[in-house]
């Protein structure tokens, strides 16, 4: 019966040390998501700027014609 208590406040024990990283991993700074989400970013502002470009320069090649 002692056997199966110290059994079970080890498996509480494990679970509460497995939450605990679990919380850790998920508030941890990931510096491979921070960059993919500077990239991504810094290409739909690329992206924007290059169509606003082009719509501008359009619009005024079809005013001169």
């Amino acid at each position: 019966m002692k056997d199966q208590i110290n059994q079970v406040r080890l498996t509480d024990e494990l679970e509460r040390e497995l939450m605990m990283k679990a919380i850790e991993d998920q508030f941890r700074f990931k510096p491979g998501v921070a960059l993919k989400g500077l990239f991504v970013k810094g290409y739909g502002l690329l992206r924007s700027a290059f169509h606003a470009f082009h719509a501008s320069h359009a619009s005024r090649t079809v005013a001169h014609s």
